[in-house]
């Protein structure tokens, strides 16, 4: 496993409670690799020329913008290497290495948060009909929701997944702070928030849509957009979205 943040941490956990040997986790911060290593009781380093030169994986679960140095650092190793991320090409790895792919796990991540084991969807691509094969049986023992796109579906995937679970989380974080302003608990809006997203697995998002802005109900969002004077990035937000779900109604 090359890297020891969120998205590895999930996936080491997962990996190796399937049975799988993990033969060596590498980070640059010795801390982040004692960590993961610790928990997992298996070899770790923070010295890249310590890494295994042969294994059936090499897993890089590293920010988007440093696979490439990454993959060149690790050049020279012989084994099927895998990247994590969404918005990135598995071409990043042509002509470092001659079996590769992509390893996209579709879920919000945290170190600090257990998911279950079968939970996570992934999203895989390969270089070939072989090596889909093995990240397909690999992938099948810690989930049952694997899906073969390609890197420009599985951008439109990633961008998706922000609309869904990046934003909608701002969405929470601006709506916890008006609570803070009125002092008030925010824990008032778990039951909303549940509903909310209860709602979505019944029906499709379009059609569970409530509120002022589908109401056409401009007196209501007047007096909105004179609370947020205040805050007037949050009032270009509420005037752009609501105008957007009024358009969605058209």
């Amino acid at each position: 496993m090359i890297g020891a943040g969120n998205v590895s941490t999930h996936i080491s956990r997962h990996f190796h409670s399937a049975g799988h040997q993990i033969s060596c986790v590498y980070s640059r911060t010795e801390e982040s690799v004692q960590r993961l290593s610790g928990e997992l009781g298996v070899p770790g380093t923070s010295n890249m020329e310590k890494v295994p030169l042969e294994a059936d994986f090499f897993i890089l679960c590293v920010p988007d913008h440093t696979v490439a140095e990454v993959a060149e650092q690790l050049q020279g190793r012989k084994g099927i290497w895998l990247h994590t991320a969404g918005a990135l090409s598995m071409e990043v790895f042509h002509g470092i290495t001659n079996e590769f792919g992509v390893l996209y796990p579709l879920q919000s991540l945290s170190k600090d948060r257990n998911i279950q084991k079968g939970h996570i969807p992934f999203l895989i691509e390969a270089s070939s009909l072989q090596v889909m094969e093995r990240i397909t049986a690999l992938v099948l023992s810690i989930s049952e929701r694997v899906e073969e796109v390609d890197s420009h579906t599985r951008l439109k995937v990633h961008l998706a997944a922000v609309f869904t679970n990046n934003f909608s989380n701002h969405m929470v974080h601006v709506a916890q702070q008006i609570f803070e302003e009125a002092k008030l608990d925010a824990g008032l809006l778990d039951l909303l928030l549940e509903e909310t997203f209860h709602k979505l697995k019944e029906m499709d998002a379009g059609s569970a849509q409530t509120g002022p802005a589908v109401r056409g109900d401009q007196e209501t969002m007047n007096k909105h957009i004179e609370l947020l004077k205040d805050h007037p990035e949050w009032e270009k937000l509420y005037t752009f979205i609501s105008r957007d779900i009024e358009r969605s109604r058209e």
